[in-house]
């Protein structure tokens, strides 16, 4: 059975209304509202709350949440000390180690080891900040004339080449000695520079 009719089945009146229906192509508010209503109050359709109100109680928690962990690391900060390096008690000092000949490089196991243990001790005594040995071959860079010079550290007849460093911390002078003198690079014929670190 075929319940289209064709437009030449339809009369005039009905012709009209198929045009006007045509020319509006949405149906009116009002019919969307009726259609709505009658779906709700047989139950068909559920209106959900907007976004927006449930947007609201997540940015609410989110934050709590976010400065329970700032409360939460700003505590345990002050419980273990602070992550910042604490400052020095006391005045700095620099080891700087010249080698004078290739005997006073601690290249021998058992020299490397000496001088290993000798930083621990000094490192336990709370005395050592740090300390590195230098690799050989370094550039000596100077300004001659408006011209960068460039040069190996090592040459032929170079003595005094700076081999390592410690950074220590002492009270004066006199106690920074008595570390830099206890360091075996003297032991094995190096030089050992002493400055205080100016802190301004």
């Amino acid at each position: 059975m075929n319940h289209e009719k064709n437009h030449d089945e339809l009369n005039p009146e009905e012709r009209e209304k198929f045009a006007t229906l045509l020319r509006e192509r949405s149906p009116a508010a009002s019919l969307e509202a009726r259609i709505i209503s009658a779906l709700k109050a047989k139950g068909l359709i559920r209106l959900t709350p907007s976004p927006q109100i449930w947007t609201m109680p997540r940015l609410a928690g989110a934050f709590a949440v976010a400065l329970v962990f700032l409360a939460l690391g700003f505590g345990l900060g002050k419980w273990r000390g602070g992550v910042l390096p604490q400052q020095p008690h006391h005045n700095m000092f620099v080891l700087f180690l010249y080698d004078d000949s290739p005997e006073t490089l601690p290249d021998d196991m058992s020299k490397v080891v000496e001088y290993g243990n000798w930083a621990r001790a000094i490192s336990m005594s709370k005395r050592m900040i740090t300390g590195e040995k230098l690799k050989d071959g370094g550039r000596l860079l100077r300004n001659v004339r408006g011209q960068l010079e460039i040069r190996e550290v090592r040459e032929a007849g170079e003595s005094n080449v700076l081999g390592g460093y410690f950074l220590i911390e002492a009270e004066n002078y006199e106690e920074a000695i008595k570390v830099a003198a206890s360091c075996p690079h003297l032991k094995y014929g190096g030089l050992i520079e002493l400055r205080q670190i100016d802190q301004i």
